[in-house]
């Protein structure tokens, strides 16, 4: 049964959907829904005969490789906007759903959208009761699911009951697809049937300023997905929506870069290489290993509701593969919390918004998120909890939230990623005379010998750009083919007897050109602590590091009470004192017995509130 004709035969409105259809007829068929085309959604409002009916707006998931996203969809109008009177029903519903959703009301986002009387908030899993909701004031009210951001955005237009027509348009929207910087050009062509002077508005979707004129033109300048809209009203209640996506493709200009961290800071990397060793000619695929980690802390409504929720999340990007490790105290005990997810804002940017997708192509769901889902125990706890995928998380995935174990539309703790990693560049040095770039290169060495290949990671653009790096290095061996041994034929005379061969000199010594390892520095990001524990793992393979070779200053000054782990190549230091609240500076320098020198800086904020 088609979607409209099922939102009509619903238990209890079998009648209202008779009496609606007389209406659409004796009406002229006033209030039909504007067909559009493939690039364009399209809604008209005009008098609505059918006063108190009930709109159905699904919830809908996509088949595997259907290509479609996520979305909100009305029964009626195919779109995500619905257009009804005062006193219309709206009902979402969760049928045509695969995964759970929350419905979240919005407050306006500009002088043309109205806030809500009472807000939304409802989360359902897949097939979950409908959320009803009856408007009585005009407005247009506007509503999203958080987990799945601008793919799952709607809005309800309430306008008054009576005879006023609303305002047409024939809207011409050019180019709706290109490279940055697209200039794209909007005409609106409104009128309106009753003679009133219509007042239009085009929202290009870029955060830029909305312009009130029947003709605009707006530069995109980034690469991305938009949705530029047009609402046409004539101040009486009549109203028409129509949005139109835009694709704008291509690098970027250099008037746009990634915004740096700002602090400066790097992550920490690790180089891999794999194989480490084989004969000639040996294919290597190299690896910066890349953390990330974050204090996980109460926000939105878990500062009332869960306010000693705290713990940490890790993330570790290397070469096809992310592994994501949590620990959680201070949530609900016992609870299984089923809505757990890396986001891709940072938690004070819209709550996290919406959530990491390895591939913004493909819809969201489990396979291409990451979900470390977790039951608490009885003191609220999640112990470990680890998730490995098999891709690399790309720079959007900054932040981890936590939601609400008794409802997925509140969120309730989020920890930052740090630090950022949008805009790393990556040099490579194989240790044969050759470079290369980026995060995950190829090399291949054609001759035996043994290399060390550095990569350096920095920061590539901002203010941060060319000022500080980090590197680390691995070793490749590359062993030469072996000749075969072939024994001489026995002479048929004797020989006079061959004098022995004088042993060997000592072998040459291993000449040690790289300094120690400095990796896994904590603690980095917002701690709750004024006397936290810092730890670095400190490790040379050439050479014992020793207590002495290693010196570690706190805001530029040198630390006592240092200790170090030679069995574990773990350095460990607790300020005797509480550090005041702010920021902090931590430098560790390292010293093998051969001269060689590393160095590793990271910083950390003290807020005890």
């Amino acid at each position: 049964m088609p979607r409209t004709a099922r939102s009509a035969v619903r238990p209890g409105h079998a009648l209202r959907a008779v009496l609606a259809a007389l209406a659409l007829v004796s009406a002229g068929l006033a209030g039909v829904v504007v067909a559009s085309s493939s690039t364009a959604l399209v809604t008209a409002a005009g008098t609505s005969a059918d006063v108190g009916r009930t709109w159905v707006v699904d919830a809908v998931d996509p088949l595997p490789n259907d290509g479609t996203l996520n979305r909100w969809e009305s029964a009626d109008t195919a779109t995500s906007v619905v257009t009804i009177a005062v006193g219309d029903t709206v009902e979402w519903q969760f049928d045509r759903a695969t995964q759970g959703h929350d419905l979240t009301s919005q407050p306006p986002a500009s002088t043309t959208e109205t806030s809500w009387s009472q807000p939304l908030a409802e989360y359902r899993d897949p097939g979950g009761q409908p959320v009803r909701r009856t408007f009585t004031d005009p407005g247009t009210y506007r509503y999203i699911c958080s987990m799945h951001g601008s793919s799952m955005s709607g809005l309800v237009i309430v306008v008054p009951a009576g005879d006023n027509a609303s305002p047409t348009a024939a809207p011409v929207v050019s180019p709706t697809s290109g490279e940055a910087p697209l200039v794209v050009h909007a005409t609106a062509n409104a009128a309106d049937p009753d003679g009133d002077v219509p007042t239009v508005s085009w929202d290009f979707g870029a955060g830029g300023p909305v312009a009130h004129t029947d003709h605009a033109m707006f530069e995109y300048r980034t690469p991305g997905q938009y949705v530029a809209r047009l609402r046409v009203s004539d101040g009486r209640g009549g109203l028409r929506v129509e949005a139109f996506p835009i694709t704008v493709t291509g690098e970027g200009g250099p008037t746009d870069p990634e915004p740096p961290p700002g602090d400066g800071a790097l992550p920490t990397i690790d180089a891999l290489a794999a194989p480490a060793r084989g004969a000639a000619p040996l294919a290597v695929a190299f690896s910066t290993q890349v953390t990330t980690r974050g204090a996980l802390h109460a926000y939105s409504v878990g500062l009332e509701a869960y306010p000693a929720l705290t713990g940490e999340t890790v993330m570790v990007r290397s070469r096809g593969r992310t592994h994501t490790s949590l620990q959680v105290s201070g949530t609900k005990p016992g609870a299984r919390h089923a809505a757990v997810h890396v986001h891709e804002r940072a938690c004070a940017d819209e709550l996290g918004g919406a959530h990491f997708r390895f591939d913004t192509d493909q819809p969201f769901a489990e396979p291409n998120e990451i979900w470390p889902l977790f039951t608490s125990d009885a003191a609220g706890a999640s112990g470990l909890v680890e998730v490995t995928k098999s891709l690399r998380a790309g720079p959007s995935a900054v932040s981890l939230v936590v939601h609400d174990p008794d409802n997925a539309a509140r969120r309730i703790g989020c920890a930052d990623l740090a630090p950022g990693t949008a805009d790393l560049t990556y040099s490579w040095s194989f240790g044969d005379g050759t470079t290369g770039t980026g995060a995950d290169p190829d090399h291949t060495y054609a001759a035996p010998g043994t290399y060390t290949a550095t990569v350096t990671v920095g920061h590539g653009s901002g203010a941060h750009s060319g000022h500080g790096s980090v590197s680390d290095s691995v070793q490749v061996v590359v062993a030469g083919d072996v000749p075969p041994t072939v024994t001489p034929p026995v002479p048929p005379v004797a020989t006079p007897p061959v004098p022995p061969v004088p042993p060997a000199g000592p072998t040459p010594p291993v000449v040690d050109a790289a300094g120690p390892r400095i990796t896994r520095p904590t603690p980095r990001g917002t701690v709750r602590s004024a006397r936290p524990t810092v730890r670095v793992r400190v490790l040379d393979r050439e050479s014992q590091l020793r207590r002495r070779d290693l010196v570690l200053r706190l805001d530029g000054r040198p630390v006592a009470g240092l200790a170090y782990d030679a069995a574990r190549h773990v350095v460990r230091w607790r300020p005797a004192r509480a550090l005041a609240p702010g920021r902090h500076v931590l430098r560790l320098v390292a010293h093998d017995r051969a001269g060689n020198r590393s160095t590793a800086t990271w910083r950390f904020v003290v807020r005890l509130r």
